[in-house]
């Protein structure tokens, strides 16, 4: 069996598996927008939904279009994957690494979506309680300096992110 299959037969139910066993260990731990610091001032686990995609974006459209929204996308992103990895060549490392990566994160975000019509996110990284604050065009800007609650099918798909650009920029593509 070439590697690529082997990435895709292991990563992928991994991923999936250490999302889902996290959300489900977070849910059964800590109440309903509760936290536990880790790293007091800095890293929290938290108990979080986010209706949302990233950073909370589409969070405010109406929830039947919204689900179904996200449905259609991840089912789109599947089937464009699914096409790219077909193409990949046996000897190829990188590219069935990030994709295998991108499936299983997908795949714990769905499930999440199906279940609870929202992602669980439980990581939480943030500087204290500070804020950046400055006034620009007459109006006051107050930025937390804090990144939204994520999860581990989120952090596989940034990972997964990282390894497309690093095989964007890699000289010999037949090998990524």
């Amino acid at each position: 069996m070439s590697f690529k299959y082997k990435a895709l037969l292991i990563i992928t139910p991994l991923v999936f598996f250490l999302d889902q066993l996290t959300k489900w260990l977070v849910m059964k731990s800590i109440p309903f927008h509760g936290s536990i610091p880790v790293m007091s001032g800095y890293f929290d686990i938290v108990f979080l939904r986010n209706t949302g995609a990233a950073f909370g974006m589409f969070a405010d459209m109406g929830e039947g279009i919204r689900n179904i929204f996200f449905y259609i996308v991840a089912m789109i992103a599947i089937i464009v994957l699914t096409a790219i990895y077909a193409r990949l060549s046996h000897e190829a490392r990188l590219l069935p690494i990030a994709i295998s990566l991108v499936f299983g994160g997908i795949a714990g975000n769905f499930l999440d979506r199906i279940r609870f019509g929202a992602v669980t996110d439980f990581l939480s990284v943030h500087i204290r309680d500070v804020a950046i604050e400055w006034t620009m065009f007459g109006r006051n800007i107050h930025m937390p300096l804090d990144w939204p609650a994520f999860n581990v099918a989120d952090s596989a798909i940034t990972v997964a992110m990282v390894l497309f650009i690093i095989s964007a920029f890699r000289q010999d593509r037949r090998e990524t």
